[in-house]
């Protein structure tokens, strides 16, 4: 039976896996891939202490870190969590594995268009987070997908790139709508009524082929970029019920990342935090760590660690 028992393998998942393997927790990772959203960011400029680097290195390098303190990894997919005597088991395709500790940190995914050519163009042009991507299209034609506080929010960060910034959307909002008006007074034109029906191009994003609703008329509009935001949504179907989740399918979690259910924990996008941030969900995988390590402590009667990192294992 494993120390800490790690499901996810994006950023909150690896640094849970390093700070449990540090403190000489016995600890293995199941994921289906190393990085989870990092994947999809070709760049990252905003990490501390780290030069701009892209998701899939930034990912490798905390990996190989939790291995060289002897955290394992097993490629899987968890489908199930039970409790069992002195502990928790996952479920997954490939087998049984079992923990004293559990810490969930299997993220969100973003929603698709569902376009032909989207996951072909995936980091090749199109971005699910514009606050992350935003700089690399500095001065350029992009194109924002969705409606609501986040599709302003990614206009508002575009345009400040001097971006020629243009947002498709399938609904129709009345001309007093809030958001369309401040989209306007953003700079951003409005395409509305109009829905994404294929990606094209050729080594990157080139273009958008649109359709409009109501007259059926195909569209094609030139762009460097594409940012869908159409919100994430938590996978976390497989474990309602095991541990309390908000109506979002997020999992409740407090300071600590501690869940309603003792000795489970949670960490990154798929918490009930609204910040998601790589450096944030790395933070709270140190504290899932951290707190599962406590954990371990407490129920063997040794004294818990607060606040004093001296005590931990340099």
């Amino acid at each position: 039976m494993y120390d800490a028992l790690i499901i996810g393998g994006g950023v909150a998942g690896l640094t849970a896996a390093l700070y449990a393997a540090r403190q000489g927790m016995k600890t293995l990772i199941i994921t289906m891939d190393i990085g989870g959203q990092l994947l999809t960011a070709p760049r990252i400029e905003n990490f501390p202490a780290s030069p701009p680097v892209s998701g899939f290195e930034l990912a490798n390098s905390i990996l190989e870190q939790a291995k060289e303190f002897g955290g394992e990894v097993i490629y899987d997919e968890a489908v199930g969590i039970e409790e069992v005597k002195g502990g928790f088991k996952a479920r997954c395709r490939g087998g049984e594995y079992e923990g004293r500790t559990l810490i969930l940190a299997v993220g969100k995914k973003p929603r698709k268009m569902g376009a032909p050519g989207e996951d072909v163009f995936a980091g090749r042009g199109i971005s699910y987070c514009a606050i992350c991507d935003a700089p690399l299209y500095r001065g350029r034609r992009v194109a924002v997908i969705g409606w609501g506080e986040q599709a302003h929010e990614a206009v508002s960060i575009l345009r400040s790139y001097g971006n020629q910034v243009y947002v498709v959307y399938s609904g129709r909002p009345e001309e007093d709508d809030r958001i369309l008006r401040g989209l306007r007074e953003l700079g951003a034109e409005v395409m509305l009524g109009v829905r994404v029906e294929e990606v094209a191009g050729d080594a990157v994003v080139r273009r958008l082929i649109l359709r409009r609703l109501d007259s059926g008329e195909r569209v094609e509009l030139e762009v460097d970029g594409v940012f869908v935001e159409l919100g994430y949504a938590a996978d976390t179907s497989w474990i309602k019920g095991f541990i309390e989740l908000n109506e979002r399918g997020e999992i409740v979690t407090d300071r600590l990342g501690k869940t309603s259910r003792e000795g489970v924990f949670a960490a990154g996008d798929v918490c009930d935090l609204p910040y998601k941030q790589a450096v944030i969900a790395a933070a709270q995988g140190a504290i899932a760590a951290l707190s599962a390590h406590n954990y371990l402590r407490r129920i063997s009667g040794e004294p818990e660690v607060k606040g004093d990192w001296r005590k931990l294992k340099p």
